[in-house]
């Protein structure tokens, strides 16, 4: 956590979640957009690619990703201060909001996956 003055509303929250949050929860809720229907074939050129092949492999990882800083800003939770636990339960619960977002969307692609 840094020792600049918190300040008010979202781009307040966007400064304090930190730069390397902000492109992990960007990829994860890009990924949303990209999210194939249930059941599509594979592209294996063009921009069709990106949709088929690259969003269903970056989502799981920025999943697992959001989960491992969610899990850290709990172990550094257990010894902050008042105004980091704060800022560290902040950061948790828009951690585990953008992974139930993106499984939300996700589940049923890789459910039409199964056999």
């Amino acid at each position: 956590m840094s020792d600049i003055p918190p300040r008010p509303g979202v781009l307040g929250f966007l400064a304090s979640y930190g730069p390397l949050r902000i492109p992990l929860a960007a990829t994860a809720l890009i990924s949303i957009f990209l999210v194939p229907a249930p059941g599509a074939a594979p592209a294996f050129e063009g921009w069709a690619m990106v949709s088929t092949l690259l969003a269903p492999v970056l989502a799981p990882l920025a999943v697992m990703v959001l989960l491992l800083d969610a899990l850290m800003a709990r172990v550094m939770m257990a010894e902050a201060g008042d105004a980091a636990r704060t800022h560290y339960r902040r950061v948790l619960w828009t951690d585990l909001g953008v992974v139930a977002v993106t499984l939300g969307f996700w589940i049923p692609y890789f459910r039409g996956l199964l056999p």
